[in-house]
This record gives C-alpha cells, structure tokens and sequence, in this order.
C-alpha cells in the first residue's frame, strides 16, 4: 500500500432529521440534506475529561479518564441563502433539539467512509471581512453522541 495522503477534497457534510433513534439503523434510514459551498470540514471525536487525584503520601499525580465529550465541530461555508443544506442548518440553530448529521471522507479507492453523529447546532454566524473578501457563514455544533464509522465496503 503507497503511503499517500488522503486529501479532503470532495468530502460531504449534511444534515438530517432531529435525533430519534441514535443507531446505525435508523441514521442510515435518516433523509440528509447536502450543505453546498462548505470551505472547511470539521473534526470530530470525543476527548475524555482528565481526572487527577494528588496524595500526601505520594509524590505523584495520578490521572484518570473520566467522561466523554465531543469536541466542538465547525463547519465554515461560502454563505449561499438558497442553499436548502445551509437553510436546514439555520433553521436547526434556532431550536433546542439534536440533529443528525453525516460526513462522508473519500477513501484512497474513490469511496467515502460515512460517519453519523447527533449534533446541536449551537450557532449560525454570518462572516463578512474586506472588501476582497467573500460573505462566509460558520455553523459551530456540540455532539450529543459518539460518532458511529461506516467504512467503505
């Protein structure tokens, strides 16, 4: 196997319904809505928080790992208000429920791994800059459950 890297480029993010069953099953069964114009993918994963304990008697400090918590994802977008992919987001940022979403990565064969999560998406913010540059918006979302990997068969 070449040891190339896997490049982003022509990487998928969309958006589904709200969150009801969080299972391979029913995200896979979900209706997703592409979100165009996407300048910057986000990572996401769980980090788990740090638990340290400090004792008297010993000279070190001990770690544990506690809870899980998905790393904030930010989906950074060429503003397209008749894009329906970015419309969904805005309307999922004005409510309280988690949505899921999808991200399919190309794989060095031509197929995409697929990745689900369920997100609240925390915020819509819209972008401006100079006068040579484009009108952005960044969608910043909070993962409400593990992401579930999907390799390419």
């Amino acid at each position: 196997m070449a040891n190339n890297p896997l490049p982003v480029a022509s990487a998928k993010f969309s958006i589904g319904g709200i969150t009801a069953d969080y299972t391979e099953v029913a995200l896979a069964a979900d209706t997703y809505i592409q979100v165009k114009g996407v300048r910057t993918m986000p990572g996401f994963g769980d980090t788990f928080q740090d638990i340290t304990v400090e004792e008297v008697d010993d000279p070190r400090t001990r770690h544990a790992k506690g809870t899980a918590n998905g790393v904030t994802m930010e989906l950074v977008c060429s503003r397209r208000s008749d894009d329906p992919g970015q419309q969904a987001m805005v309307a999922a940022a004005e409510t309280r429920s988690s949505y899921n979403v999808k991200v399919e990565i190309p794989t060095e064969t031509g197929t995409f791994d697929t990745y689900y999560t369920s997100v609240l998406v925390m915020s819509a913010n819209t972008g401006l800059g100079g006068p040579n540059d484009t009108q952005m918006i960044t969608f910043s979302m909070q993962p409400q459950e593990a992401p579930i990997e999907v390799l390419a068969a």
